[in-house]
């Protein structure tokens, strides 16, 4: 199953490999955050305390994304949550002492993760993510429905090579 046709599963592979490869360094490390959660934490940190959708906004992803990491953060001791002062409607999360200490651990472990991806920049002789980030941008101003029923043409093409 390695067609381009099924770019997704290839991307979905991507990810797993490298939550399943990263798990064994995050141990060492002593992070107990789920690796797809970082983000969550750091979006977190950052906003102080933040509602759902200010932290999806904040991530730019859905807030029912979110909210299905919420439980386990919580969970694990690593936030918790208190309504709004002035929203009653609203819940803002903020990290406890010890979300705190674990997003200590997740820069660190950033700062130190840039050479793993400088390795695979240079062995691949691409920058990875920059790759990334230029396919995200295509498929949001040429989303694949359009791809997929209009006739390739010369217009589009060079379009996509400027991303």
């Amino acid at each position: 199953m390695n067609s381009n046709a099924f770019l997704g599963k290839r991307a979905e592979d991507l990810k797993n490999i490298i939550e399943q490869q990263t798990q064994p360094i995050f141990d060492q490390l002593g992070i107990i955050a789920p690796i797809n959660s970082c983000s969550t934490l750091l979006a977190i940190k950052e906003l102080g305390a933040g509602s759902l959708v200010e932290i999806a906004k904040m991530l730019e992803q859905s807030h029912q994304l979110v909210k299905q990491k919420i439980p386990k953060l919580e969970k694990l001791g690593l936030i918790f949550k208190q309504p709004d002062d002035s929203d009653k409607r609203k819940t803002n999360y903020q990290l406890t002492s010890k979300g705190k200490k674990q997003v200590i651990k997740i820069k660190s472990y950033i700062k130190d993760s840039e050479k793993l991806i400088k390795s695979i920049n240079t062995e691949l002789g691409i920058n990875i993510v920059n790759t990334i980030n230029r396919t995200i941008r295509a498929l949001q101003e040429i989303p694949l429905e359009q791809r997929y029923s209009a006739k390739p043409d010369k217009t589009r093409q060079g379009k996509a090579r400027q991303l």
